[in-house]
């Protein structure tokens, strides 16, 4: 994609997630390195590829039970320029984690630190999970 544009954000503090009323979207967003607040709007695919991501780099000896209790969401149509629809998380040699996401022709990054990572992972999995990926009863917010 030589017409890509690329956004970087850096390393990240101050994360956040909520779910768009009436809406199968997920809002997140946080402060980039220089002070800046952003945000990104999040398919339910993409957000759940999110915390798949997350939990098998921060919970990788409980990820597979973890994740094979999960519902996923179908793909969404990649015509709608402002979403989020693909997203992919690296681990960082130096510590750390990069979240890559795609919107369209556009590309963001940000980079969390581990405890950055794991309060954001909560929040997601609030986001997405609600009632807990255990059942019905409220779960504990580390698998």
């Amino acid at each position: 994609m030589a017409d890509e544009q690329k956004i970087a954000y850096g390393y990240s503090t101050n994360l956040f997630v909520s779910r768009k009323a009436s809406s199968d979207s997920i809002v997140m967003g946080g402060t980039a390195e220089d002070s800046s607040r952003w945000t990104r709007v999040l398919s339910q695919r993409a957000a759940q590829m999110l915390w798949f991501h997350l939990t098998r780099f921060l919970f990788p000896e409980k990820s597979d039970m973890v994740t094979a209790l999960v519902t996923t969401a179908p793909l969404r149509a990649s015509d709608l320029p402002t979403i989020t629809t693909h997203i992919n998380v690296d681990q960082i040699e130096t510590g750390g984690f990069e979240l890559s996401g795609w919107v369209g022709e556009q590309s963001w990054l940000v980079r969390l630190n581990e405890h950055d990572a794991r309060q954001f992972w909560t929040a997601l999995d609030i986001a997405l999970y609600p009632v807990g990926w255990q059942g019905s009863t409220p779960h504990k917010h580390t698998p």
